[in-house]
């Protein structure tokens, strides 16, 4: 008995319709002739199968006299307890070992990836023996072997029962080269050994942070009168012209380059505010009295600072020299095209407004004719460097350098502020001032004015001057320079709050590495140390 999926009838056809079905494809040997019921509601219809087209279709002998898609079928492919019954499954059971028979010929004589079509009808992609064959020759053995490609460790590698606590290279010539790691004192040894076991080079690193020095690695100026050494383990050698006097310097302030991630707050060049980014700090001298000097670039989000630092013979600083760069982070060129410090900085234009970083998230509402209002601001910002809170708008020149308007400015209640701009007027002479008011129709405006006309005075509207301190529109091409204070909840303050606890996590987490790190090797070196008192 065959009923897999469901059938779709039509009113008064033989046609039969199947879903999920797989008449001509199945090891059950669904065949003409079989009968076959389909149930309708609470009807079911008897019937028998004349044809089979496909896996989903199949002609009946009778019509099937009302229409029914989704309908439950069974097609009786034996008689029970019949011989046919016997025989269909004998030759199901025949047809499904011959189909299997034909796959595993395939899978053991064919090549490369082959189509498998299964009893069910489904298609899978199988490799061949050879196939397989192929994919597994010149694999490297667990046990051992050679390796001709590149080896790549994702974690790390682990070399256990060595009689040599490293890694073995041997060279074109034979030569075996050992490298092996091993501590004493604070240092961790990189030794090179021959073939004989000889030792023939090392490279040392301090157990903490730092740089990686050879014993022998140096730096001797050439040509240099003054003073010239070179970095030993964290040891300088100052060389007087006239002297020649060796001193070493303290292992806290080494010879070399480090970098970390550092916090800032008033960095002696003036900064109020707490920034985060890279430090970079490099020492480099030492006179014979034990002076020494240190330079130190912090590279943050918003700005750029420096500083060259002088420590005497008791490593305490004596003086430094501190600056701040100036970059388009932390400056704005104004509508003059003077470079002034900046903070939250809008320019307002007659019909809208560019905003930095800063001042991001602030909106501009056009009142009225040289009216404007900016909203979602704490007022102006009275920054001594712009001149205090009424010096916090820049008005664009002209020609000869004159402002082109009045400017001002209200601060309401919430904070939002009303820029005015109003029509300026200058005494020039009459060519520059046609020359202006052509470059800048917005100091013009319409009205109706009495002509002489030979039928007699008549009014026409034509373009006139406005009159001083008339309200104007900024001019096409320039804008007002507005700085600003913004909320402790603009989008840039989120920003910053956001990245500086993000910076201060991986600070903090540095901290917690670097604590792991000593813990273990205090635990290592004990361990050591016992293994040392027991063998004695």
């Amino acid at each position: 008995m065959y009923n897999i999926g469901t059938v779709t009838t039509t009113a008064n056809s033989t046609k039969l319709v199947g879903t999920g079905t797989k008449w001509k494809e199945n090891i059950n040997l669904v065949l003409p002739m079989q009968s076959l019921q389909v149930q309708i509601g609470n009807t079911v219809y008897n019937n028998s199968i004349h044809s089979i087209q496909s896996n989903t279709e199949l002609t009946l002998n009778f019509p099937l006299p009302i229409a029914q898609a989704g309908a439950k079928y069974v097609i009786f492919t034996t008689t029970m307890d019949s011989i046919s019954a016997a025989t269909n499954a004998n030759v199901a059971m025949n047809v499904s070992n011959v189909q299997f028979s034909d796959i595993q010929n395939r899978i053991m004589t064919e090549t490369g990836v082959i189509d498998v079509k299964l009893p069910d009808g489904t298609v899978r992609k199988t490799r061949t023996e050879a196939e397989r064959d192929k994919l597994l020759d010149g694999k490297f053995d667990k046990a051992g072997g050679a390796l001709s490609g590149r080896l790549s460790v994702k974690e790390s590698l682990e070399i256990k029962d060595s009689p040599w606590p490293g890694v073995t290279l041997t060279l074109p010539d034979n030569d075996s080269v050992r490298i092996e790691a091993g501590r004493g004192n604070d240092m961790v040894y990189f030794i090179y050994r021959d073939k004989d076991g000889k030792s023939q080079n090392q490279a040392v690193l301090k157990r903490k942070s730092g740089i990686i020095l050879t014993d022998l690695d140096y730096y001797k100026p050439t040509g240099f009168e003054g003073y010239g050494g070179f970095a030993h383990y964290g040891r300088m050698e100052a060389r007087s012209g006239r002297a020649g006097v060796n001193v070493n310097i303290a292992d806290d302030f080494p010879v070399g380059v480090t970098a970390g991630i550092t916090t800032v707050k008033d960095y002696g060049v003036g900064s109020s505010d707490a920034e985060y980014g890279a430090l970079l700090t490099a020492r480099g001298w030492q006179d014979p009295t034990g002076a020494s000097a240190q330079g130190q670039l912090l590279i943050t989000n918003v700005s750029m600072y420096g500083r060259t630092a002088y420590k005497n013979a008791d490593n305490k600083s004596q003086f430094y020299i501190g600056w701040k760069a100036y970059t388009d982070k932390n400056t704005t060129k104004d509508s003059n095209g003077n470079l002034k410090a900046a903070s939250p900085i809008i320019k307002v234009f007659a019909d809208h407004i560019e905003l930095n970083e800063e001042s991001e998230g602030v909106e501009l509402e056009k009142l009225d004719t040289g009216r404007y209002k900016l909203k979602g601001v704490l007022g102006m910002n009275s920054d001594a460097s712009w001149g205090g809170i009424h010096g916090g708008m820049v008005i664009p020149n002209g020609i000869n350098n004159l402002p082109l308007v009045w400017g001002s400015f209200d601060v309401l209640p919430d904070g939002d502020i009303i820029i005015e701009t109003r029509y300026r007027k200058h005494e020039l002479n009459e060519r520059q001032e046609a020359e202006r008011l052509m470059t800048y129709p917005e100091f013009l405006k319409d009205e109706l004015v009495e002509v002489d006309t030979e039928e007699g005075k008549k009014e026409k509207l034509l373009k006139v001057e406005r009159e001083d301190y008339e309200y104007c529109d900024i001019p096409n091409g320039h804008w007002i320079d507005v700085r600003v204070n913004m909320p402790s909840n603009s989008i840039y303050n989120l920003k910053q709050a956001e990245a500086e606890r993000l910076a201060k996590e991986a600070a903090e987490k540095q901290a917690e590495e670097e604590a792991k790190r000593e813990a273990e090797e205090a635990e290592r070196a004990e361990q050591e140390a016992e293994a040392q008192t027991e063998q004695q």
